[in-house]
């Protein structure tokens, strides 16, 4: 079934990170970073089925040109020089309608906010779900355009970069708020592309709680959990997930609603608080972990 995932991250120096590096891994392409003189080189990378610069004139831009000028316009050594937004695309549309929504959902991020996008769409990990079709977008956290002689001209901050007494200037809500309406978007989008390609499956960017369904959620374990995971290794996210999954069997067969309503609300404040599932709240999950054990299994 079509599942949803939406998330949104900064590229940020101040995480020791580049966009010209971000870009050319995404893209499984050879860039050069014009400001550190390194060569990010991921042209042996697997999976990548296609990946394309827009812009907000609907034209494309050079990959190397785009995200070098993102670089160069900022001076701050804890810089925001792009952003990310991962989406899950639908398993049940093709090839092609794959494609055509990643660009659409790409194409209302670029004009809505003036800038240039880069959308990289991944094939299924082999050794993973192979239902798992995602797309990686690199947006630039600056308007671009072209110059008179055709090169590109990075401008002002995009409204969604700003902070948010800037935004309140403007007669705007706070970012957090708008990245939600995204969010959202993102979800209306999939499901109007799964409903022309005549399937019945639709996903819901509301949260478990806001759905009023009793469980759980899993997160996303990301690229470095899930090479820990594949090797043997328990990762935190991986261990949150098994956590929440037993809480879920719990509750499914009505054990002890309690016990299971305990673990549910400490999983949740574990989601808004990742550091505490180790540290305050961790003798009480084990507590509740171990007697939920022992009755389902």
């Amino acid at each position: 079934m079509a599942i949803y995932h939406c998330t949104t991250k900064p590229i940020s120096r101040s995480a020791g990170r580049s966009a010209v590096a971000a870009a050319a891994y995404r893209a499984g392409a050879e860039l050069v970073d014009e400001r550190t003189g390194q060569v990010h080189d991921y042209t042996r990378k697997q999976g990548v089925e296609s990946a394309t610069v827009l812009m907000p004139d609907g034209s494309s831009a050079d990959r190397s040109e785009l995200w070098n000028a993102a670089e160069s316009a900022e001076r701050r050594k804890d810089a925001r020089t792009a952003r990310e937004w991962i989406i899950a695309l639908p398993s049940e549309l093709t090839g092609e309608q794959r494609q055509a929504l990643a660009h659409e959902f790409g194409s209302e991020l670029s004009r809505r906010y003036g800038v240039a996008v880069d959308v990289a769409i991944h094939q299924p990990d082999r050794e993973g779900d192979q239902r798992n079709h995602h797309a990686h977008i690199l947006t630039t956290t600056r308007q671009v355009s072209r110059g008179a002689d055709g090169g590109l001209e990075l401008g002002d901050k995009a409204t969604l970069e700003q902070s948010d007494k800037k935004r309140r200037e403007q007669g705007l809500g706070a970012s957090r708020d708008e990245i939600k309406g995204i969010r959202a978007r993102w979800a209306e989008l999939a499901n109007q592309a799964l409903e022309r390609a005549g399937h019945a499956e639709r996903i819901d960017h509301r949260s478990y709680a806001e759905q009023g369904i009793d469980k759980v959620a899993t997160t996303h374990l990301g690229p470095v959990a899930t090479a820990m995971e594949r090797r043997g290794e328990a990762s935190d996210r991986g261990d949150l997930n098994r956590n929440a999954e037993q809480i879920n069997r719990a509750a499914g067969e009505v054990i002890d609603l309690q016990q299971a309503r305990q673990g549910r609300d400490l999983m949740r404040r574990a989601e808004q608080e990742p550091e505490a599932i180790r540290d305050e709240y961790a003798s009480a999950w084990k507590k509740i972990r171990q007697g939920i054990s022992s009755q389902v299994n």
